[in-house]
């Protein structure tokens, strides 16, 4: 029997009290290790150590899945993020955020994932994805980047 791949697509919204130039690096999957608990990140390749275009890191935590990002763009300019990530001989999505303002410095990240399967194997974990609750995951990511920048805030003031 024909392998069949499966395919779905997920979004959602983080929402953050900063400025464009406050939330930008942190979109960075090395720079997460600094704001997310337990994520590690090493970096492939990059000539600044930090995200860029045709950046490409490695994941293991906090999921326990090998994940290979490669970044397809890192625009502070047009504000968009994308990367490419391939878990080998599993599945490979396409993860994009585009930041908004909406006034008041506050800013709205939307998220959009579109998970492919490359194996069987890769369809039996996606379809586990398909049935997360990707707002609560995305609500904690948003409670995690304003006590971060809180922090960071908090470290400047009392210089």
């Amino acid at each position: 029997m024909r392998f069949q791949a499966r395919q779905f697509m997920r979004n959602g919204v983080i929402h953050c009290k900063a400025t464009i130039e406050e939330v930008f690096p942190l979109l960075c999957p090395k720079k997460e290790e600094e704001w997310i608990p337990g994520w590690e990140c090493e970096t492939i390749w990059s000539t600044s150590g930090y995200n860029e275009e045709a950046a490409i890191f490695r994941t293991v935590k906090p999921y326990d899945t090998e994940l290979y990002w490669t970044t397809l763009q890192y625009d502070m300019n047009n504000r968009v993020v994308d990367f490419l990530i391939t878990a080998p001989r599993l599945y490979m999505f396409r993860f994009k955020i585009d930041i908004h303002e909406n006034g008041n410095k506050i800013l709205a990240m939307m998220f959009t994932q579109v998970f492919t399967s490359i194996t069987e194997e890769g369809s039996t974990l996606i379809k586990r994805y398909e049935s997360e609750d990707f707002d609560l995951r995305l609500k904690r990511l948003e409670e995690l980047m304003s006590l971060y920048l809180d922090d960071e805030r908090a470290k400047k003031h009392m210089q």
